[in-house]
């Protein structure tokens, strides 16, 4: 449950639908004060039990719009005095007379049924009933329309290459030498002479290269997509009973449904 010093001055308020109802402007010891505005004819009057969440430093209530439409109507709800007791923020706003003996009365207004009757009776203000419809809000997320699989296949071929080598070969020739040459170191004994013969041989070696490049290119293309959705709206009848002064028909200039009325 919140407390006191959970709320500070100049916090915004908001309903539990999101619609802002005004500014703390004044804090007490068990409720705090919404200032006057469009929405409130008069400073509201809210407990802290009636605090469903503080987010991001707004105060969220516990009732909806509708449900705080028909509570602003309730006189019990504000204080009348600008004395200050240890209860609160006006002494008569906090008594028997006003938050204590209304609870039970504001958890039956919370969940009352738009399709309810009610009747106000002994108001001087204005009454500003909000008629509603809703709109259509597209969003675009991406998703995966499609794919494209490039594969790469290993083929096997046979390659030829013609390659020069180069071998050693041995010709023998005895040819006369000049007669009477003294021989030097003769030794008259058997030997073998061994005279090698080179030749070159072929090694072959693979190596990977870049033989050519596959790019895929990906194009935006925008085109336009109709999307049809059915909405709703509110429609008003006025009907008046017994006597009343003048006719009253209804006005409607503007979208916000706050300044619509009669």
């Amino acid at each position: 449950m919140f407390q006191r010093n959970d709320v500070r001055e100049g916090m915004v308020v908001r309903s539990i639908d999101g619609e802002k109802l005004g500014k703390v402007f004044a804090i007490g010891e068990g409720e705090f004060h919404i200032e006057k505005g469009l929405f409130f004819p008069k400073d509201y009057l809210v407990r802290y039990s009636e605090i469903s969440d503080i987010r991001g430093g707004e105060i969220i209530l516990n009732h909806g719009k509708e449900a705080l439409s028909s509570l602003s109507a309730d006189e019990n709800r504000y204080a009348t005095t600008s004395s200050t007791s240890s209860t609160g923020i006006g002494a008569t706003g906090i008594g028997t007379t006003g938050l204590g003996t209304s609870a039970d009365t504001l958890g039956t207004n919370a969940r009352m049924n738009l399709g309810s009757e009610r009747t106000v009776t002994g108001r001087t203000e204005d009454i500003s009933i909000p008629v509603h419809k809703e709109q259509l809000d597209v969003v675009k997320r991406d998703t995966q329309a499609g794919e494209v699989r490039v594969r790469k296949d290993i083929i096997e071929e046979e390659k030829v290459v013609d390659v020069p080598v180069r071998r050693e070969r041995v010709r023998v020739e005895r040819r006369d030498v000049t007669p009477d040459r003294p021989a030097m170191n003769a030794s008259f004994q058997e030997e073998t002479v061994v005279v090698p013969l080179r030749a070159e041989e072929v090694e072959v070696r693979k190596r990977a290269v870049v033989d050519e490049e596959v790019v895929i290119h990906k194009d935006s293309i925008e085109e336009e997509r109709r999307v049809a959705e059915s909405v709703r709206r509110e429609d008003v009848t006025v009907r008046t009973d017994g006597d009343v002064e003048g006719s009253r028909t209804l006005d409607a200039p503007t979208d916000d449904p706050l300044k619509r009325g009669y």
